[in-house]
């Protein structure tokens, strides 16, 4: 485990630079959304608010949630503030340096999307993937868009957050599962959701911990208890919430992703694998990040052939990502291609600026560098360089 772990973190962790690219079916829509992307960058709700369509927003927020009449008046009248504390909420805080990378761009006929790819410190990524049209004017508009971190779009999150802006007995009983909730699990709920709108988490726990089981395996308690505990940093409650999150998730593609990074905190690393392969086949977008990383597990969970199959796909997809290219060095010194590594050594130096010595390589943490520098085939190509 302590070998996997240290796979993991070492792939995982290697620096990258990733440059926006995407194909450009109509470049007036192209350069309007990079305009969007500017305003997400520097967390301007102005310049975003320019691109959202109250009209389409409010419809499909709506639709998603049985909203009380006086919230719904509520988020009407006051529609613009409560978007931007919505938009805010799902896009990287300020100061955090996170920008959004424009990985996929199609747009036909006055309708099209766009992938957008955020990295977080410790390479974890988050991906949203925008449903674009253009209005009478010739504007580009956003109608909707899917957040990995959620596993849902922007449009289902927002109308979750309106059901906990006035709890009731009567709104918790049309969002429960469950066909005939006593009055005890009524109760428990609604008072489960006001500790979810205060953003309480130890109040949450304090209410959780008298659920029954029935009520703890409801889908939105349950996304719930694994964030609390996740931002409480409770590895216990995190360990005991996951367990119930798997079991109520673990097929729904669009959790996949944030499913895997949770394996990743409890060092599950064959199941971190499944689940982010599973997300990336769903995703379907040619991007070099996720391809890097499940090289990373492959070789974390002793598949080095699917290691360098992935590694490779990572640098035919994106060369500019430089984890693809660590990727593919270290799949293929794990299966001893030194031949092989040559060409991920040569770009590493030649695109990235690396000085990779026999020297450097014997202090990294992926100890089988230690068998590539003493190959005749490294000494031969480090001799060429210098």
């Amino acid at each position: 485990m302590k070998i996997a772990k240290q796979i993991v973190t070492v792939v995982v962790l290697s620096v990258l630079a990733t440059p926006l690219f995407a194909a450009e079916d109509d470049t007036k829509a192209f350069g309007q959304f990079q305009e969007f992307l500017q305003g997400v960058d520097q967390l301007s709700f102005e310049m975003i608010q320019d691109y959202l369509d109250q009209t389409d927003l409010t419809n499909r927020i709506l639709s998603h949630q049985s909203v009380q009449p006086d919230v719904e008046e509520m988020f009407r009248g006051d529609f613009w503030n409560v978007i931007e504390r919505g938009v805010l909420n799902v896009l990287p805080p300020q100061g955090s340096g996170v920008k959004g990378e424009l990985i996929q761009f199609e747009f036909e006929n006055g309708k099209g999307q766009a992938c957008v790819r955020f990295r977080h410190p410790q390479h974890a990524y988050q991906f949203h993937r925008f449903e674009l049209r253009q209005d009478r004017r010739g504007r580009l508009k956003i109608i909707d868009w899917f957040d990995s971190n959620k596993g849902l779009t922007f449009t289902a999150f927002m109308g979750e957050e309106l059901l906990t802006a006035k709890p009731t007995k009567e709104t918790t009983r049309k969002l429960l599962s469950i066909n005939s909730p006593t009055d005890l699990q009524l109760f428990r709920a609604t008072e489960i959701r006001k500790a979810i709108r205060d953003r309480q988490a130890p109040r949450f726990f304090e209410i959780y911990d008298e659920f029954d089981e029935q009520l703890k395996r409801e889908p939105w308690i349950v996304k719930n208890a694994v964030n609390f505990a996740h931002g409480l940093k409770d590895m216990d409650r995190l360990a005991q919430a996951f367990t119930i999150f798997v079991d109520v998730f673990a097929e729904d593609p669009d959790m996949a992703l944030l499913l895997s990074d949770f394996y990743l905190i409890v060092e599950d690393y064959e199941h971190a694998y499944a689940s982010m392969q599973r997300f990336e086949q769903h995703f379907a977008v040619n991007e070099g990040a996720l391809p890097a990383k499940l090289s990373a597990l492959a070789l974390a969970t002793g598949k080095p052939e699917e290691a360098e199959k992935f590694a490779v796909k990572a640098t035919t997809n994106e060369p500019s990502v430089e984890l693809g290219w660590w990727s593919l060095l270290r799949a293929r010194t794990a299966a001893k291609d030194y031949q092989g590594a040559l060409e991920a050594l040569t770009y590493l130096e030649d695109e990235f600026g690396h000085r990779l010595d026999a020297a450097k390589l014997r202090r990294d943490k992926f100890r089988a560098f230690t068998k590539l520098v003493d190959s005749q085939e490294f000494r031969d190509w480090r001799a060429s360089r210098n």
